[in-house]
């Protein structure tokens, strides 16, 4: 079951029973709050693995093309819902080295925002769900306590974590990448009014609330990296190929089974790269200079003025000049 039904179907309240004796159970901020408005939400996005993995690459691999197109991404819709593999999220920003190690537990796991914006689409509240084995064995939707704040057109001062328990905001940042530190400055973190009042009371010690707001970031912190990519994939020409998804069918039987309807949302694909056989387009305006040799272009954006497009995969240069092909290099070690 995709996550969005997880959200849209749970009913159960989520308490925390505090270890103090005598303490009585709190009501936290959880994934029922929120049923209804997935429910509603008018536009919902499922990713697919391969597009997953191209977004992911685009924000931290290629973290230049996104923060030089910033101004070209717009969210959307005023309510969204965007959904992903967190396994293949993972894996992709590993690739990258923006994570040093995968989350074991990550396999199987689907990740969700819930995205309310501005209506220029320029800034946002997201709220970021996951799904976690039930002790039934089945699925069930837990909701992020962090608020994440996004605004494209204008820069956050940098604020400690520490002030997360107060209610404050904090940021984060990437001192290894210039280009993730510079697009970090466009996002916020806090947490909600409940969860704010919870951890100030739980946690007194502050390596303890250290801990706790570390994790918290960065459980979410690089969700929008990749989402903000994927908004300006979805609007590059050739970039992507949406699938609507119509539950109208199923519904009427589950219906008729007294089981809860399934939300329709909208699966959105990568383009798949193909080669391109007319080579001989690149050749044009070489002039008397010698043609490349015949070589593979993986696919890329490419931005012209207020517009970005998708440059499919494509072998470029003349077969008649060589080929270049893919090496393997081994390495070995003289004995000592």
């Amino acid at each position: 079951m995709r996550l969005l039904d997880l959200v849209a179907q749970c009913r159960d309240p989520f308490i925390v029973v505090p270890n103090a004796s005598g303490a009585r159970p709190i009501a936290l901020s959880g994934a029922m709050d929120f049923a209804a408005r997935i429910a509603d939400c008018p536009l919902r996005f499922v990713l697919s693995d391969e597009l997953t993995h191209a977004s992911a690459l685009l924000a931290f691999a290629d973290g230049d093309r996104l923060t030089s197109c910033l101004d070209l991404i717009r969210i959307p819709a005023p309510l969204l819902w965007v959904e992903w593999s967190d396994s293949i999220h993972q894996q992709a920003i590993s690739q990258c080295g923006a994570i040093t190690e995968q989350d074991p537990n990550a396999a199987g796991r689907q990740v969700g925002v819930l995205l309310q914006a501005t209506p220029q689409g320029r800034s946002g509240i997201a709220r970021t769900f996951w799904s976690v084995p039930s002790s039934a064995g089945e699925c069930e939707a837990q909701l992020s306590p962090v608020e994440t704040h996004i605004n494209l057109d204008g820069r956050f001062e940098a604020a400690e974590i520490k002030g997360m328990f107060r209610g404050c905001h904090a940021t984060v940042t990437d001192t290894q990448d210039l280009r993730m530190a510079d697009l970090l400055e466009h996002v916020r973190f806090r947490f909600d009014d409940r969860w704010t009042k919870y951890y100030a009371e739980a946690t007194r010690d502050e390596g303890a609330r250290e801990s706790v707001a570390k994790q918290s970031l960065a459980a979410v912190a690089c969700d929008i990296p990749m989402l903000l990519a994927f908004f300006l994939l979805l609007n590059a020409k050739g970039a992507t190929r949406p699938v609507p998804i119509r539950r109208d069918q199923l519904n009427r039987k589950r219906v008729d089974r007294r089981r809860a309807p399934l939300l329709d949302h909208i699966e959105v694909h990568a383009c798949l790269p193909n080669r391109s056989s007319s080579w001989e387009d690149d050749l044009d305006g070489l002039g008397s200079r010698r043609p490349p040799r015949l070589h593979h272009v993986r696919g890329h954006l490419v931005r012209r003025e207020d517009r970005v497009f998708w440059r499919m995969a494509h072998l470029r240069g003349h077969a008649l000049e060589g080929l270049v092909r893919s090496r393997t290099v081994c390495l070995s070690f003289a004995d000592a």
